[in-house]
């Protein structure tokens, strides 16, 4: 597919990155020379210094055969008048636009922009993969603080799901307190109980050797 990205920054630059590697042909238009030079450097010459916000520099992207505009430039102003430009003159199939304020998210979807990106979700959901799925929470420090009161979510994948408290090596020192499971039922944490996919441990444990009893206990298969 033949693909227009207006900007050239930091989303569209790794966007179109990705999609020339997907096999489908991208023409950035940026109004930074600086970024277009780099892009066709990086890239080939698939990038022209240009306002999408006339429609003379959209022509000339080939907007007319493109099949959909994606706009990420870092202002809401010219992303929605580069979709909206497209849409009137070219009758471009899908247009796509970054809502860099959230606050602009419904306008653009008022005035017809097909799929609205957040920014602030983009954020969130790269947030998300760089943070652990398993985090340890610290519960409570003990007077001496030398131990501390910890819980832990197991991953369904983790090495520990299906053995017993037995089998399972723990930093010295740590005691099980209790186990609860996915559904909010409590087991005995004696050495037969078994480990199930996203159990919850709380356990007292040596203050220095917390990060490893989390290292243990989410380590995945």
């Amino acid at each position: 597919m033949y693909l227009v990205i207006v900007g050239g920054g930091k989303v569209g630059h790794p966007l179109a990155s990705s999609l020339i590697n997907e096999g489908h042909e991208v023409f950035v238009i940026d109004r930074d020379p600086g970024r277009v030079a780099v892009l066709q450097r990086e890239l080939g010459m698939i990038a022209t210094v240009g306002d999408a916000s006339s429609l003379r520099a959209l022509e000339d992207a080939g907007t007319s055969r493109a099949g959909a505009i994606i706009a990420t430039t870092d202002s809401d102003e010219d992303n929605l008048a580069a979709c909206q430009l497209a849409r009137s003159n070219f009758d471009i199939p899908r247009t796509i636009a970054v809502a860099n304020n959230p606050e602009n998210a419904h306008l653009f979807e008022l005035v017809g922009v097909d799929l609205v990106v957040s920014a602030t979700d983009l954020v969130i959901a790269n947030l998300a993969t760089a943070l652990p799925a398993h985090p340890l929470i610290r519960l409570m420090p003990m007077a001496d603080r030398a131990q501390e009161l910890v819980a832990v979510k197991l991953p369904a994948a983790g090495v520990v799901i299906g053995r017993t408290l037995s089998e399972i090596t723990l930093p010295y020192g740590t005691n099980i307190i209790l186990i609860v499971t996915a559904d909010g039922r409590t087991k005995t944490p004696d050495a037969d109980a078994v480990i199930e996919a996203e159990d919850e441990i709380v356990a007292l444990s040596p203050a220095n050797t917390t990060d490893e009893l989390w290292e243990v206990l989410t380590e995945l298969r």
